[in-house]
């Protein structure tokens, strides 16, 4: 009786983690960093202060939270959109990561945490600081890998090609949106702009990098 009653409390308890991320997330997005208080967020999500506090003691505590979760929802959406592209051969799945990168690096949510990544840079700095276990970036080299195998890719330094591809991809357009503004802001720019990139990268790429 003991073991049923305890997983609707810890479902409810994840849940309510959840709601509260999200809702922090949404305010953050919005204000920044400096603008967004915990007591905002223990007003927008209708729980009592102490639920909040018990799960993130601190604002930096809470904004560590948003990255987390928004990290882990990233990695979900990009093994989704890899598995869609796995019965396509080396290239056209290197394609699809590539779209994908352009994809997300121009997530409105994503570039407001990377604007309080730089603005906020001595508090949250921690907060924001590059994983050591990227699985996006290890399928990355992955899959150059295998088109250096296939042929499709000269040979040449996997880790280069592969920040050779973001920056052709995504970088731009990337600091373009940090900036405000909505150069790429469609679909149809999106894909305009990535057909231009990902042909100078393959021209690049197909020569071979030193």
């Amino acid at each position: 009786m003991t073991q049923r009653g305890g997983r609707p409390r810890k479902a409810d308890g994840e849940a309510k983690s959840v709601h509260i991320i999200e809702t922090a997330a949404q305010l953050f997005a919005q204000q920044g960093y400096a603008a967004t208080s915990v007591e905002q967020v223990v007003a927008a999500c209708g729980v009592g202060k102490d639920t909040v506090y018990r799960r993130f003691p601190s604002k930096l505590a809470l904004f560590e939270g948003v990255v987390e979760h928004a990290r882990i929802q990233t990695q979900a959406h990009f093994h989704s959109t890899m598995a869609a592209a796995e019965k396509g051969d080396v290239l056209t799945q290197l394609r699809a990561a590539a779209r994908w990168l352009l994809t997300v690096n121009l997530d409105p949510t994503l570039i407001a945490f990377k604007r309080i990544a730089f603005s906020e840079a001595l508090v949250v700095g921690q907060s924001v600081a590059g994983n050591k276990d990227d699985p996006i970036m290890d399928r990355l080299f992955a899959l150059i890998k295998d088109a250096q195998r296939s042929g499709d890719l000269a040979p040449g330094d996997v880790s280069f090609l592969a920040m050779h591809l973001l920056n052709c991809v995504a970088v731009g357009p990337m600091i373009d949106a940090m900036l405000g503004r909505a150069t790429y802001a469609s679909t149809r720019a999106q894909n305009a702009y990535f057909e231009t990139a990902w042909k100078l990268f393959l021209n690049g790429a197909r020569r071979g990098a030193s």
